[in-house]
């Protein structure tokens, strides 16, 4: 009885050890979706926007950044092919996403005009699309299973 008792917790001990490491590979796929929705659908000016959504391990990041790729003022974005920004906001999110092990993953824009800009103020992009990226984030792992090895 007791050796029957020493594999069960043997076992029990395995998956414990396989949970932080497959809570992250669901949290990494969470982050990088929201980041690649949020950023997508971020109205474009001159770029900074988008290049501003920041993600970070562990807390939130308090910095901004100029654009990656940045725009002139006042040009159709569609018509200068901008995706150099958002390029360089999502290479960003999959290389700090990468080095996840453990805590949380941050996604922020610290610009002070993001928040009237998922308000609905610019024309290029609906109200709330901050919200529609989390949603986008909860839909990719809904069926997500967190698998213990057995």
């Amino acid at each position: 009885m007791a050796n029957s008792f020493g594999d069960f917790v043997r076992r029990i001990n395995v998956h414990a050890d396989n949970v932080p490491r497959e809570v992250s590979k669901v949290m990494k796929k969470a982050a990088l979706a929201v980041d690649q929705t949020v950023v997508m659908a971020t109205p474009v000016d001159t770029g900074r926007a988008r290049s501003n959504w920041i993600v970070s391990l562990g807390n939130p990041s308090g910095e901004t950044r100029d654009p990656y790729a940045p725009l002139p003022q006042g040009q159709d974005p569609s018509k200068l092919g901008e995706s150099g920004n958002a390029q360089g906001a999502i290479n960003h999110a999959k290389e700090v996403v990468g080095q996840h092990k453990e805590g949380p993953i941050c996604v922020t824009n610290n610009l002070p005009y993001i928040e009237r800009l998922n308000e609905g103020y610019s024309s290029q992009a609906g109200a709330m699309f901050v919200e529609e990226a989390v949603q986008a984030g909860v839909q990719a792992v809904a069926s997500e299973r967190i698998d213990t090895g057995r």
